[in-house]
């Protein structure tokens, strides 16, 4: 659907401009997603007129197929959005919808000075543009853009240009200067975001919240709010407010730095920050909203009551930070389900505290925490969400099996989904599931892409779709989901090393070691990042670098007799015979991959022992096995006949239709 200079449309209080991608009400900027803005486009070009399902979807989704479920959903945050104005857009039963409201067109030329007052032009190129398309991931074709061309004799000047004009028509001739001087400021600022792509949103960041109940067991709590108030932010405002990931922001707990040094750390404009206090089930919560170019304070709240209302408060604080930066709240997009029962929202925070920890110690305590908390409150579905994404990790991890893992994680992503079905966490851990136990990339792709529609802020699903597009082999499009995740948690060590991990894929094996050597640096003993910097120097042929990352893993997963066996055979049988050695051992509490085995005896040169390791992890339905067929790793057995029947058996669910 082209974009030309003259499509600018008035109905009732409102203003609709194309191209500058905007709709304004009485002079107030409405947010709504560049999707519906898509399809109001579309039905304000064509007024008065019954618009059917299938021409709308065939307008604004040219390449892609979407639902009429998805269709209808715009359409409800178009409504929400005109408020008492949602009569413009008419239900046609059985056919589509009309939109009822007189529009009035005017032409952005309208607007212009004439050629011969040698003001700046504007003229309608065709050039390439990018846009992000919220539903299917894939690009749309391009369309025009307005570039400025300024006169070659001035520089732009907006404040001079005036053209001369006779007398009797100085007052015409001013106020069109000054629409034309509007204008050309307007086209110049939607130039530069077209030119550099989608314009970015808002962003924040919610600070650590102070525990000032005097008691470090009650740590959970001021976490807990902290996070609740992060994912309450994210959702509502779909994609119209960036918010900084928990991992992030978790990150400052006990800073001593500064609000501007934080925010220019972490690329925003805004911190909300707070503190809790508790006495018996009474809260005291307080937090205010910082603007972080001068610290100004633009309002503070807070909430004394039973901690059974917490998330009323939460909810309320959503708003007013919403109503702060002018944004518009998706409506819908905040589950309706409150817990009433403090103990169950007490069992999820603590659920969420142990989560945090991604130790196995933390994922055990997290799981009979988010069982409690299932078990005060049947219907509550974040609980149950955070339960699927935990036996996800737990058998990602290794540290229970991958056939548990995924049935009870499964079962918990779905009951989570049947009590609440927007709620984005739930579609996430059911499509990683989908995808990284049952090895069917296309349903879970389905579910990731779901999880990011409903919540674009969400760093996991992003995380987890990149993932599932590397082992599908779209390496392009995962390294604009990782690159994606990262802006939401730019201090997350597993992002940034499976940033580096996505190079390793692609092959880019000096941009690979460089940035994973750099989480190594920041984070010693992060284990992912030593292995995967293990890989990529075996893949390219540094034994010196691999055998040092490989002194880091036995140092960090074995037991201290079991390292000195390594180091043993490294002295009398080399390096590959360390590694036969460390395959043979499982590591302390980790049960080990037989996809990792695999690797080691790889690089040892027993081929014959890495098979016998990739059939007991195909076994063992071992989720690793997705990224097997096309891991530089495996490179050495591709021509083998028992690698290539294994292939076969992980490959046709593993890759889904473009």
């Amino acid at each position: 659907m082209p974009l030309s200079l003259k499509d600018l449309y008035r109905f009732d209080e409102f203003e609709l401009d194309p191209l500058r991608r905007t709709l304004v009400r009485n002079g107030t900027p409405v947010l709504i997603s560049p999707k519906a803005l898509e399809v109001l486009t579309y039905l304000v070009r064509h007024p008065g007129r019954v618009v059917t399902k299938d021409e709308l979807l065939k307008a604004v989704w040219p390449d892609s197929f979407v639902e009429e479920s998805n269709l209808a959903q715009h359409i409800s945050w178009l409504r929400k959005a005109f408020a008492d104005k949602a009569g413009c857009i008419v239900t046609v039963p059985g056919r589509g919808y009309q939109f009822a409201a007189e529009v009035h067109t005017q032409s952005c030329a309208d607007l212009l000075p004439d050629k011969t007052s040698g003001a700046v032009l504007v003229h309608a190129v065709r050039q390439r543009t990018h846009m992000v398309i919220e539903e299917s991931s894939q690009e749309l074709s391009p369309g025009p853009e307005a570039v400025i061309t300024p006169s070659p004799s001035a520089p732009l000047d907006y404040s001079a240009a005036r053209p001369a004009a006779p007398k009797a028509r100085a007052w015409t001739i001013g106020v069109a200067s000054v629409l034309a001087v509007g204008a050309l400021v307007a086209a110049y600022f939607g130039y530069k975001k077209l030119a550099n792509g989608p314009p970015h949103p808002v962003a924040i960041a919610v600070l650590p919240f102070t525990n000032l109940t005097g008691d470090r067991a009650k740590e959970y709590l001021s976490n807990g709010v902290t996070e609740e108030m992060i994912n309450s932010l994210a959702r509502s405002a779909g994609g119209h407010l960036r918010v900084i990931a928990r991992t992030s922001s978790m990150a400052y707990k006990d800073t001593r730095k500064a609000v501007p040094e934080i925010a220019r750390e972490l690329g925003v404009q805004y911190v909300l920050e707070g503190s809790v206090q508790s006495e018996g089930n009474r809260l005291h919560v307080m937090a205010q909203l910082i603007r972080s170019s001068d610290q100004t304070h633009l309002w503070a709240d807070t909430f004394d009551g039973d901690a059974s209302q917490i998330l009323e408060f939460e909810s309320r604080l959503t708003g007013a930070v919403a109503h702060s930066l002018s944004l518009t709240l998706l409506a819908g997009a905040t589950p309706e389900h409150t817990p009433v029962d403090s103990a169950t929202h007490d069992a999820y925070l603590k659920g969420l505290f142990f989560l945090s920890q991604r130790s196995r110690a933390g994922l055990e305590h997290a799981l009979e925490s988010f069982a409690a908390a299932t078990a005060s409150d049947p219907h509550y579905g974040p609980a149950y969400a955070q339960l699927a994404t935990t036996y996800n990790l737990m058998g990602e991890y290794g540290w229970t099996s991958s056939s548990y893992a995924h049935s009870l994680g499964k079962a918990a992503a779905e009951q989570a989904i049947a009590a609440e079905p927007s709620l984005g966490e739930a579609h996430a851990a059911l499509g990683f599931s989908k995808w990284f136990y049952e090895w069917d990339a296309g349903a879970g792709e389905k579910e990731l892409l779901r999880a990011i529609q409903l919540d674009p802020d969400s760093a996991d699903a992003h995380h987890w779709y990149s993932q599932l597009l590397m082992t599908s082999g779209r390496f392009t499009e995962a390294e604009q989901q990782m690159h994606a995740a990262l802006a939401l948690d730019p201090k997350s060590f597993i992002l940034r090393t499976n940033l580096g991990w996505l190079y390793y894929f692609e092959r880019r094996y000096p941009l690979a070691i460089a940035q994973m050597k750099n989480v190594a640096g920041d984070a010693p003993d992060f284990v992912t990042a030593h292995y995967k910097l293990w890989q990529a120097y075996s893949v390219s042929g540094d034994e010196t670098g691999a055998w040092s990352e490989c002194q880091q893993l036995v140092r960090l997963l074995c037991k201290p007799e079991d390292e000195k066996k390594v180091l043993a055979a490294y002295q009398q049988g080399g390096y590959a015979s360390a590694l036969r050695t460390f395959g043979g051992i499982s590591p302390g509490e980790y049960s080990g991959s037989g996809v990792e085995g695999s690797e080691y005896m790889i690089f040892a040169g027993d081929k014959a022992r890495a098979l016998d390791f990739l059939e007991r992890a195909y076994r063992d339905r071992d989720g690793w096995m997705v990224f097997v067929p096309v891991d530089p790793a495996f490179d050495s057995l591709r021509g083998d006949s028992r690698f290539t029947r294994l292939l076969h058996e992980v490959r046709p669910s593993s890759t889904p239709v473009s």
